[in-house]
């Protein structure tokens, strides 16, 4: 705490040397002290009321604070008065202003400045001079006081003070015009007498060489003379060498710009007493920066120091709890700065993000519960045509009519289950031009707050092509299935005469050739049957398909089958091909035609360790250890085992995987194993 009521205390110093003001860089380039930190001294000696602060070009100076004891003020001023704190209330007044006025005391204690019975005719309205004299600038301003039908033309010193508390504020004297033209008067180098005579403090007009002209009777009274003795002499209290040095250097440091100033120092009074005194100085200057003069004005501080001394005993006897706390502080501190480090880097963070989704390729739209559009990038504004002001002030069904409210309602369910759907649907622009996009929308939840954000991406070129690939698929596919069919009819033929010739032929080589001959053939044929199977496979994109839904279709096609079919599979969906139905077809109709004593036939599905595990088992006799992957070959065999083959590759489009896991005289079991993000579990 020493440490920075000494640090504090070099500052005021180095501001005290500089009246034209000083930069935080320069004092803390001269005192070598952290910029930080002299910052947050110069707010502590702001809020005290003993540092101001102006901006000079492109940074703002401090320099000692010029304001005046609002009680000083209060006591010497005979002129209507009027105190105001930094909010703009009045906190004080004398009689003087509401015999002015005629506003009764109740109707201006407490009331804001603005309410005040005064016009002001020049530099803004009365809050915006209030405001820029609490800041330390000091005004005079013309202005027209209001009482009941007369206005009466005056002239108002705004003059910045201090209140007992350090808080700052503003005094507001006003002085009656006697020439309604004129400007006003000067306050600062007329009427001294009249403000100043029989106050409690101190108060002393002298020349610039420091010959009395005007003293009040609480100084006489303090230097045990008359006023006829004072004026004239030389205004010197009875103080140290030092103190004198002090006292002419502070006095030579009162500019036009800067002309307030004050000082502390011991001085000797009439009856021998060492009192301390605070005085304000302050310069006059004629029209041409000429010093004219100085008006002081001080107060008896003895007891305030006295005060000072006590506390600053006190403070020691607190030091020792002080120091012990000193440790924790500083870890608090260093917390601090750890925390604000981290936010700013999330600000940054932020700043990088948001120039990202303004500046991002695909329309981007943050919609809120009711459908209403909050946030539209770049893109969105630009893909739908409308205004960046106008866009916001739409619904999303006003420019993706898919998304009418009823929808939405449904949407915003399956998000909040989910957290996410894609979809493909048409923008609609302000034009009325409608273009496909392909939609991807998020659910999030922020401190209590739900919305989404839509991706949407305009995919007319990529519908264009696929149109065209399906067009050319459709073209390739007919062609195939003709020469396919004339391919199979030759070969029929071929075989049918192969038939007979075998029946006609008895020479055992010839009908050995033969034989080969047939059996190549058929491996045509069946490759050709390959290829009429594989027509369909991949000719659509994958969608998200329900697997309940699938194998409830799949087990109606075997109505008449002698065994009994179970299910219990959650509501899942899977990323899978459009042919998903044929694979489980094909697994029932491999458990009927090749499983022995089957008489049940289960379908499960369950998640384990992020995948989803959909089984298909009997209660047969099984698949023998040897056969468990060539069911799954190409090559047909007497078995017919082929269509296993079909199903593993349409499960393998969007990577699932297809084996068979049963033990051999407890039933056969296939296992499709589907990864993670391709599938879901979505509401019944």
């Amino acid at each position: 705490m020493e440490e920075y009521q000494e640090e504090i205390s070099r500052i005021r110093a180095l501001l005290g040397s500089h009246p034209e003001g000083l930069s935080i860089t320069d004092i803390s380039s001269q005192l070598q002290i952290n910029r930080n930190s002299v910052a947050k001294y110069l707010d502590i000696l702001q809020i005290q009321g003993a540092v101001d602060g102006r901006k000079r070009g492109t940074s703002k100076v401090y320099y000692h604070s010029q304001r005046l004891l609002a009680s000083s003020v209060r006591r010497i001023c005979t002129q209507p008065m009027v105190m105001v704190n930094e909010e703009g209330m009045v906190v004080d007044f004398n009689a003087s202003f509401s015999v002015m006025s005629s506003v009764p005391e109740e109707r201006i204690l407490g009331q804001h400045v603005d309410t005040l019975p005064v016009k002001i005719l020049e530099g803004g309205n009365a809050r915006q001079v209030t405001t820029a004299a609490i800041k330390g600038i000091e005004q005079r301003v013309r202005i027209q006081v209001l009482s009941g039908n007369t206005v009466t033309p005056a002239t108002m010193l705004l003059l910045p003070v201090v209140f007992d508390t350090s808080r700052p504020g503003v005094a507001l004297i006003i002085e009656k015009d006697t020439d309604p033209g004129s400007s006003g008067t000067d306050l600062t180098t007329t009427g001294i007498p009249g403000l100043v005579e029989n106050q409690v403090e101190y108060t002393v007009h002298h020349t610039p060489e420091g010959i009395i002209l005007h003293v009040n009777e609480p100084y006489c009274r303090a230097a045990g003379k008359t006023r006829e003795d004072l004026v004239g002499r030389q205004f010197a209290p009875l103080v140290s060498a030092e103190d004198t040095e002090r006292i002419r250097v502070h006095r030579s440091r009162l500019t036009p710009q800067y002309p307030l100033g004050r000082i502390e120092y011991r001085a000797v009074m009439a009856d021998g007493d060492a009192r301390w005194q605070r005085w304000w100085d302050r310069a006059l200057f004629n029209e041409r920066n000429e010093l004219t003069g100085f008006v002081s004005s001080g107060i008896d501080i003895t007891d305030l120091v006295e005060t000072r001394q006590k506390l600053t005993r006190t403070k020691e006897t607190l030091e020792e709890s002080i120091n012990n706390r000193t440790d924790e502080l500083r870890g608090i501190n260093r917390q601090l700065y750890t925390e604000m480090t981290r936010r700013e880097k999330i600000e940054q963070q932020l700043l990088h993000t948001q120039f990202a989704m303004d500046h991002a390729a695909d329309m981007v739209f943050r919609v809120s519960r009711n459908a209403r559009i909050h946030y539209a990038n770049a893109a969105a504004t630009e893909g739908s045509g409308y205004a960046p002001e106008t866009i916001l002030t739409l619904t999303l069904g006003e420019i993706f009519p898919y998304f009418t409210l009823p929808q939405w309602d449904d949407v915003w369910e399956t998000l909040k289950h989910s957290g996410a759907l894609t979809t493909k649907t048409d923008l609609v622009s302000e034009s009325g031009r409608a273009v496909p996009v392909e939609m991807a929308i998020n659910y999030l939840e922020y401190h209590g707050i739900e919305f989404a954000f839509c991706f949407a991406r305009d995919i007319l070129e990529r519908v264009r092509n696929e149109h065209a690939l399906q067009l050319a698929n459709k073209k390739l596919s007919l062609v195939s299935s003709i020469t396919r069919h004339d391919i199979q009819n030759k070969i029929t033929v071929l075989l049918g005469f192969l038939g007979r010739a075998k029946k006609r032929e008895q020479d055992p080589v010839i009908l050995m050739y033969m034989e080969k001959q047939e059996r190549a053939a058929k491996a045509i044929r069946n490759e050709i049957n390959l290829t009429r199977d594989f027509k369909d496979v991949g000719a659509e994109p994958p969608g998200w398909i329900s697997v309940n839904e699938v194998v409830t279709l799949a087990i109606h096609q075997f109505p008449e089958a002698p065994v009994r079919f179970t299910a219990t599979i959650p509501e899942v969906e899977v990323y899978a091909d459009r042919n998903l139905l044929r694979v489980f077809s094909r697994l029932f109709e491999f458990l009927l035609h090749y499983g022995q004593g089957t008489t049940i036939i289960e379908c499960s599905a369950t998640e384990t360790d992020a995948h989803l595990q959909i089984t298909v088992s009997d209660n047969g006799s099984g698949i023998v250890p040897e056969e468990k992957e060539s069911i799954f070959s190409v090559q047909e065999d007497e078995s017919g085992y082929r269509e296993l083959f079909f199903a593993r590759e349409i499960l393998s489009l969007t990577g699932i995987t297809l084996r068979e896991t049963g033990v051999y005289g407890t039933g056969a079991r296939f296992e499709m194993t589907v990864p993670p993000g391709t599938y879901r579990f979505v509401p019944p």
